[in-house]
């Protein structure tokens, strides 16, 4: 008599997809809620703005924008973090600044920064006013004051790349500090300035920036 062979069950198994295909696609849809959250607070004001409209104009569920961002203020930070960095990277791979003079650098800093944010100049508008608030995590949260560490790091590079290290003193290391008020300052003025293609800010940008380096120089070599 023949012995039975047990019978296998096989489980249909639905083919994974690739790592590479489904981080592509959480990034695509984490891109279209902040593009869809950046229409609506500009449009509609931050407060006015609700979750439930930045999932309906990203077309995606309610649930699956807290999926990705906890609150509003989370996909503000998100796109300044995505802001600083293609800043940082704009400078860094721009070989010609490498021997050239600080305000050089620190112009194409802020220049590359206009440049990301021009498109939702509303926005920045609405931010400004959102992060004034003492209980606002866009300006005060853990992950706000990080990217602003990053931010200052950098530019404490680039300082010490065009200043000579044995003569810095505290005003050296207090200008990073310095220039975030600064910079707070040109988009203030950025956000008000009616002439075409803003060429008064680029202009106001460029001899704030030579007196302040003159005045580093001085500082850091007296």
């Amino acid at each position: 008599m023949a012995a039975r062979t047990p019978s296998v069950t096989r489980r249909a198994r639905r083919p994974a997809r690739p790592r590479g295909r489904r981080a592509a696609a959480k990034a695509a849809t984490r891109e279209r809620i902040t593009a869809a959250a950046l229409h609506l607070f500009a449009s509609k004001g931050f407060d006015a703005t609700t979750t439930r409209a930045i999932a309906v104009r990203a077309r995606v569920a309610e649930g699956t924008v807290f999926n990705y961002f906890a609150t509003k203020e989370d996909i503000a930070l998100h796109f300044f973090e995505q802001e600083v960095d293609s800043a940082i990277a704009a400078v860094r791979r721009n070989a010609r600044l490498r021997k050239a003079p600080l305000e050089e650098k620190l112009f194409a800093l802020i220049q590359s920064q206009i440049e990301y944010l021009t498109p939702y100049e509303n926005f920045i508008g609405a931010a400004f006013v959102q992060a004034l608030r003492p209980s606002s995590t866009l300006a005060f949260s853990l992950r706000a004051f990080a990217l602003r560490a990053r931010y200052l790091a950098f530019v404490q590079e680039l300082i010490q790349e065009s200043l000579p290290r044995h003569g810095a003193n505290a005003m050296a290391w207090a200008a990073p500090q310095a220039f975030w008020i600064y910079y707070l300052g040109m988009l203030l003025y950025w956000l008000h300035d009616q002439s075409p293609g803003k060429q008064n800010t680029l202009a106001f940008l460029d001899r704030s920036l030579a007196l302040g380096v003159r005045m580093l120089r001085k500082g850091t070599l007296g």
